[in-house]
């Protein structure tokens, strides 16, 4: 028994370090096939050197199907027989399972170099997962690795990183290239090696490698991305030091950006490269893979610090090396094209079509208009297909109008998107032509076609491109577009003017009035949107109806093409806030036909304007809002929110996007204050639902503002959560009273809809929400707060345009405060609201009566030619 106890200790404690003896290491590199060559020569000096490692992988960063007509589309399967079946090939497609997106992506966003290095998280993951490795070491294919690695492997025993340092001492100041500047953009630590132990935190760093190289594997340092090596900056933050070992052996990865204090010490002593005694382990011989084009007199092309002839000893290293390389015939495959340079139908892919696609798909672009519908309409995720059946291949995205435009650009207004990134690329050409879709447009096309196409490699585009321009050139225009509305606004926004624009869209659905609905440019900062409205970009009917404010107009009409504004009769709907519309906004009068504004207050500030009297001769009109009021939607349900039970709750609801001040929050928090303050058993709740962007400092200002008076208050809560719009309904059904002690409203939608609702709305007798609330019945006017006037006062961003010369309401608090306590002491009229103001306004304003009324003046107006 104590012999077996004796022997089973033994084995215990050696049994982890023989384990890991046992398994293999795995030695893997990556490249396409036209460097089948130096991987091949790669290969065999490890195997040579390390006859004893069984686990030789190469992945292949290439596409095995040959796309073009022009292509051998044998030689992938030639390179693939000819490497020897002792080591082990690795497609990337094999790679897929270990990456949470299609890797076309990747093949498709980055060139060949920076693909090669973007998928080598996932190589790392699938060479563990299918071979089982203890240790798996990666080196580029220009090194030549000269003696066994035993401090690698060693450290590997006890750490999951090994990562070596581009240089462990100063470089010299004097201007040449690398100095320390380089290597900061680059990346402290050179992976042209990394070593990883199969260990928990090696995945944790895989998945966060990957997850970054799926974006941000560039070679653009300035952007902070250097294909796959700056994010190993990272580990020595984002790990303990006992999981990451810096291997700073000057015997190791020995290359150009580290000559300045190694190169002294290297030279050769019967084939043998030493570093002063010692043998160098291995070398990196980067900016030697071309070598019918290498210059051994300058090192390497990536740097100007030395020549040759500053270092004699290193020369015969050097050539040896080019020797062993030319003696292997590296070059054999060179000529074999990238399997993904092209689309499949054998174009070859620009530049410029790789860098629009990363940009549609990062995430710092996803509310970008153009990037939600690239998404939405484009096959992403197998970009390289011509023929995608229902969905627009990539190719012919780029090929169509630019997508920037608020509607498709065509016939004499077409300018395909390709063109337009280079247009856009180009501060020169932009000056050269700076009405691109006017007076320049001849021009532009012409500079495109010749210069442009050649600079920016487009010429493989250029037969795509002639066939599409003929197609646009022979389109022939209705002289007269049929009935209907284009209704342009920010149609799956979550705030005002967006809403506004639905619910246009809906009232004229309503009523049988053909529409198309189109999105206007997002410039908003809330992140959430609305996705049931399927835009279009095409304007298929006479009416241009722009739900949108004044001072949008110039980025609208800026982003609209000319000949196609032309087409059609165009109506800006328009909301302002203050008594006396901005005198320089007057001027955005002029490129439409007509003016709608959603009430008299807004009408009124136009026409009475400084400037407005006998200068412009478009009509405006009075059209207000309405709402399709489906009360099946509005479902309570006090529980979802912690509604107490036998509590009125006070709903105060706004947006700091509207301003803080405009929609004076804090009036109601006195309001509420006054009404119940000595009532301290009054079951009664005030919640102030508000709507917080990011991006602007006074906001969180005001925010804490808000914050401090209402700790002050007892009964009150704030709620910022971000609802979504059947969870805002829920809500508005959920509370008893809607309180607005606004200073001002252009139109006021959501105390319309409350209203619609049947319930209270206390709210400030002023400005464009008494379109509607004037039409209360007297026994309920006493919701409607009385006010005196002060002048404007507002804080950033709002001041540019809410000017304090002009004056809006100071609602009365005693008087709010007093319609606050008489609905709580007289509930009855909660119920005589619900059931005599809600069926009153529902009639009055619902989507039918409000579509009814658009559509008979559009039907008066389509009647008679268009006027000017």
């Amino acid at each position: 028994m104590i012999c077996m106890y004796t022997w089973f200790t033994i084995w215990f404690c050696l049994s982890r370090k023989t384990i890991l003896f046992l398994l293999p290491t795995a030695r893997f590199t990556i490249s396409a096939f036209n460097n089948y060559g130096f991987v091949k020569s790669f290969l065999s000096r490890v195997e040579a050197l390390h006859p004893d490692i069984t686990c030789l992988i190469w992945v292949v960063a290439d596409n095995r199907q040959v796309w073009g007509a022009q292509a051998d589309k044998s030689l992938p399967s030639k390179i693939l027989d000819d490497l020897p079946k002792r080591w082990h090939s690795v497609m990337v497609e094999e790679l897929q399972p270990h990456m949470n997106f299609s890797f076309l992506e990747l093949a498709f966003r980055y060139d060949l170099q920076c693909f090669n290095t973007a998928i080598k998280p996932a190589a790392f993951k699938f060479i563990f997962d299918r071979y089982k490795p203890s240790k798996i070491l990666y080196f580029d294919n220009d090194i030549w690795i000269m003696q066994p690695l035993t401090a690698i492997m060693d450290a590997l025993e006890e750490y999951s990183l090994v990562i070596t340092p581009h240089a462990t001492q100063p470089f010299p100041i004097d201007g040449k290239q690398q100095d320390e500047r380089q290597i900061i953009l680059a990346g402290q630590f050179n992976f042209g090696f990394v070593g990883l132990a199969a260990t928990a935190t090696t995945f944790q760093w895989l998945d966060f490698w990957g997850e970054r190289l799926r974006y941000y594997g560039f070679a653009i340092p300035s952007e902070g991305m250097h294909f796959d090596q700056n994010w190993g900056d990272t580990i020595l933050s984002y790990f303990p030091q006992e999981k990451y070992f810096i291997l700073r052996d000057p015997r190791y990865n020995i290359a150009y950006w580290n000559l300045h204090y190694r190169g002294k010490h290297l030279h050769m002593v019967k084939d043998k490269v030493m570093y002063g005694s010692e043998p160098v382990v291995f070398m990196h011989f980067s900016g030697m893979s071309n070598l019918l084009n290498y210059n051994i007199e300058t090192i390497s092309q990536h740097q100007t610090r030395y020549k040759m002839s500053n270092f004699p000893k290193l020369r015969p290293i050097f050539e040896k090396y080019l020797a062993m390389l030319k003696a292997e015939d590296a070059m054999r495959w060179r000529h074999v094209p990238y399997g993904f340079g092209c689309f499949t139908d054998g174009t070859m892919i620009p530049d410029a079509v790789r860098t629009y696609y990363a940009r549609m798909l990062d995430p710092g672009s996803s509310r970008r208009d153009d990037a939600v519908a690239f998404r939405e309409f484009v096959a992403y995720h197998d970009p390289f297909k011509v023929d995608v059946g229902s969905k627009v291949s990539v190719l012919s995205w780029m090929l169509q109008g630019a997508h920037h435009l608020i509607v498709e650009p065509r016939g004499s207004d077409w300018v395909p998107e390709v063109a337009w990134q280079i247009y856009m690329s180009r501060p020169d050409v932009q000056s050269a032509f700076s009405d691109p879709f006017g007076k320049h447009r001849e021009d532009l096309h012409g500079w495109f076609r010749s210069d442009g196409m050649r600079d920016h490699g487009l010429e493989p585009l250029k037969a795509h491109i002639i066939h599409v321009e003929q197609q646009q050139n022979s389109v022939v225009f209705q002289k007269r577009l049929p009935f209907g509305v284009n209704v342009y606004g920010w149609l799956n926004g979550v705030f005002g003017v967006g809403e506004a624009s639905r619910l246009t869209l809906e009232a004229l659905d309503e009523v049988g009035t053909p529409t198309a609905p189109i999105l206007l440019p997002s410039n908003e900062q809330h992140e959430q949107r609305v996705t049931f409205v399927k835009p279009t970009r095409l304007p298929a009917y006479h009416f241009n109806l722009f739900v949108a404010n004044a001072l949008n107009t110039d980025e609208i009409r800026q982003k609209y093409p000319p000949g196609e504004w032309k087409r059609h009769y165009n109506i800006g709907y328009w909301a302002w806030e203050l008594e006396v519309f901005p005198t320089p906004w007057l001027r955005n009068m002029e490129i439409f036909d007509e003016i709608w504004t959603v009430s008299d207050f807004v009408t009124n500030s136009i026409l009475s304007a400084p400037g407005y009297a006998g200068k412009f001769s478009q009509p405006v009109t009075t059209m207000p809002m309405g709402l399709d009021m489906n009360l099946s939607m509005y479902r309570p349900n006090r529980e979802l929110f912690d509604f107490p039970e036998g509590t009125m709750v006070f709903l105060v609801m706004f947006d700091f996007l509207s301003s803080f001040h405009r929609k004076n929050p804090l009036s109601a928090l006195a309001a509420f204050k006054k009404a119940f303050e000595l009532k301290p058993k009054a079951k009664v709740l005030l919640v102030i639902k508000c709507l917080l962007p990011t991006g602007h400092f006074a906001f969180e200002q005001e925010f804490w503002q808000l914050k401090d008076e209402v700790s002050k208050v007892s009964r009150v809560r704030i709620m910022i959560d971000v609802l979504s719009r059947e969870d805002l309904r829920t809500l508005m059904a959920s509370v008893d009273v809607f309180v607005s002690m606004h200073r001002s409203e252009g139109y006021g939608l959501v105390l319309l809809e409350m209203l619609m609702l049947g319930k209270p709305v206390i709210a400030t007798n002023y400005s464009g929400n008494m379109e509607f609330m004037s039409q209360l019945p007297k026994e309920f006017r006493f919701m409607q707060v009385p006010f005196t006037y002060t002048w404007v006062n507002v804080s950033e961003p709002f001041k540019g345009i809410y000017k304090s010369d002009q004056r809006w309401a100071d609602p009365d608090v005693s008087k709010a405060a007093k319609a606050m306590f008489l609905l709580y002491e007289d509930r009855t009229r909660l119920e005589a609201c619900r059931s005599v103001v809600g069926p009153l306004f529902r009639k009055k304003f619902g989507a039918q009566s409000i579509g009814s009324r658009m559509q008979l003046h559009l039907k008066s107006l389509f009647s008679k030619p268009k006027h000017r």
